[in-house]
């Protein structure tokens, strides 16, 4: 979805559940950041086509966990990017939400005309292709000719008509909740949010405008032609470096329950040991 789609939808979030600006801007600003994963400068785009990094480097759990142990407003911002991401299609790339374990798996278990390969290890499912739907879905569940898109939602391919209509919702809520709950209104709102932003966090605000004003120029325009390419890494080395410095300062230390943090991690390593044998011993084999 678009990346304004992604920071006004944290933004009314953010503004429901906490009541306050400050808290709200950090929400917004961490709905930012998983975006900054993007084909930029580093790489042509051949050779990011290969590694598809995108909607998988900084749109996983591990990304949010990192950003929850800094500031766990950030990470709720994170969560909700990738959650509306989680709805697109694979055509949009979808997200690698598990990325960079997903990178470890790469046989399948079921080939595109539905036959079922004999490997060991984990092994992929693969996800809607028509010849394999057909052959091995259960016949009630099979499609009896095209069928649009309804499962999922793909921007790439249509009018954006959700995604525009998720950014016009969240800015008519955040209109209507500001200007009924609070004394100052909207307007009152917008300016401390804005106030906020730029003057509290200049650095990472900065940061953002800096990269993706950058990256889309060099993205739309100058990598066709190859010019200015130093001048563009440079001000994405500066625009990454402004970014870090900046998260690094709203670091909330006396926040994170280490103690909750240590009793997650065991949980999980534990409990998906367990799931794994379970499932190994069960079906003789895994496929995710």
């Amino acid at each position: 979805m678009n990346l304004n789609t992604h920071i006004l939808f944290a933004v009314s979030l953010g503004m429901v559940l906490t009541h306050h600006v400050e808290l709200a801007v950090l929400i917004g600003i961490g709905a930012a950041l998983p975006d900054l994963d993007r084909e930029y400068v580093f790489t042509t785009r051949k050779l990011f086509s290969k590694f598809q990094l995108h909607r998988a480097l900084l749109h996983n759990v591990f990304f949010v966990a990192g950003l929850y142990l800094i500031n766990p407003w950030l990470a709720l911002g994170a969560a909700c990017h990738i959650g509306l991401d989680l709805l697109t299609s694979p055509t949009d790339r979808g997200v690698e939400p598990f990325f960079p374990l997903t990178r470890l798996v790469t046989g399948v278990y079921l080939t595109l005309e539905g036959e079922v390969v004999n490997r060991r290890g984990l092994s992929w499912y693969l996800e809607d292709p028509v010849t394999l739907v057909q052959e091995t879905a259960d016949p009630g569940l099979r499609e009896s000719g095209v069928v649009p898109w309804l499962r999922v939602y793909g921007p790439f391919r249509n009018s954006r008509l959700m995604d525009w209509g998720v950014f016009y919702s969240s800015l008519v809520f955040v209109a209507l909740y500001t200007q009924v709950r609070l004394d100052y209104g909207f307007l009152g709102w917008l300016l401390r949010f804005l106030g906020n932003a730029f003057l509290g966090h200049p650095l990472i605000v900065g940061g953002l405008v800096l990269f993706y004003l950058t990256g889309e120029v060099w993205r739309r325009k100058l990598q066709f032609s190859g010019s200015h390419r130093r001048e563009v890494l440079a001000s994405i080395l500066v625009s990454v470096a402004s970014l870090s410095i900046g998260i690094v300062s709203v670091r909330m230390g006396g926040v994170v329950d280490w103690s909750l943090v240590g009793m997650v991690s065991l949980a999980l390593l534990i409990g998906m040991s367990i799931a794994y044998v379970h499932v190994r011993l069960r079906n003789g084999r895994v496929v995710l």
